[in-house]
């Protein structure tokens, strides 16, 4: 019975001692993990910097088109009526005012 004894408790000794040399898994899957984690955030950062500045693009474009209206050609309906009685065609009506011909011919066949 005492040998018995002495033999568990020296192999309790031994897998004490061995289990302080032995690699912990789990640390290694916490800092895996953890290395994860921060390449994820980083990763987020970076597309969250993107889509802001897309969105910035985005936003600076629409303001572009609504600042810069090209500015029609203020050509009043009397003088387009002026040329066609003057005898030019509708051609030579839409290079000398820059209006285009369905323009032209909506407004002269309203008057």
């Amino acid at each position: 019975m005492e040998t018995t004894i002495m033999a568990l408790l020296s192999l309790s000794i031994i897998l004490y001692v061995v289990s302080f040399f032995k690699k912990d898994r789990n640390k290694d899957v916490e800092k895996q993990i953890e290395n994860f984690s921060i390449t994820l955030m980083q990763e987020i950062y970076q597309l969250r910097k993107k889509i802001n500045v897309l969105e910035e693009e985005i936003l600076i474009g629409q303001d572009e088109r609504y600042f810069t209206n090209k500015e029609e050609p203020n050509i009043d309906r009397d003088q387009i009526l002026s040329y066609y009685e003057d005898g030019y065609s509708l051609e030579e009506i839409e290079e000398m005012t820059g209006l285009p011909i369905d323009t032209i011919n909506e407004i002269l066949g309203n008057a």
